[in-house]
């Protein structure tokens, strides 16, 4: 008789099991790499607002009726829902000495800035006197919830 060449079903199972394993971790892979660029688009895109309210800052410094800050001021849109809740998850301190330093800095404002707007119906808030900068949606990283430029800069730096 003659003896046929071919997979056996041993053959084929660890092949599609060696497939399977290459397949979920790639995908994780891409998902990760996925992450960390949203998590770099973000940080950058907050880096760039620092850099521009700081320079706002110190304008208005010099002469506060010819350069005002930009933005909404936080104090005066407390009965915003997002406001409500970076207040109540303790991203922002109402008692904080700063608090009327925290402005709203939306799409319309980063036009204005001449700056990217990549903020997709959610926007930043700003402290011009601290110069932290709160993204209203946060980002998960990690399982974890981020919403200041301090917290992603430091998980980032972690790494």
């Amino acid at each position: 008789m003659k003896k046929e060449k071919g997979m056996t079903h041993i053959t084929l199972v660890i092949w599609i099991l060696i497939i399977s394993v290459i397949g979920y971790l790639g995908i994780n892979f891409i998902l990760k790499e996925t992450e960390r660029g949203k998590v770099e688009n973000l940080k950058t895109d907050m880096l760039l607002v620092q850099g521009k309210i700081k320079v706002i800052e110190q304008e208005n410094e010099m002469n506060k009726e010819e350069n005002p800050l930009k933005g909404l001021k936080v104090s005066e849109n407390l009965e915003d829902e997002k406001i409500k809740s970076l207040i109540e998850n303790k991203v922002i301190n109402a008692e904080d000495e700063n608090f009327d330093k925290y402005y709203i800095i939306n799409s319309e404002t980063l036009n204005e800035l001449k700056l990217q707007d990549n903020l997709k119906g959610e926007y930043y808030i700003v402290n011009y006197k601290t110069y932290e900068i709160i993204h209203s949606k946060g980002i998960e990283i990690e399982k974890e919830m981020h919403y200041s430029l301090t917290e992603i800069l430091e998980h980032t730096e972690e790494k």
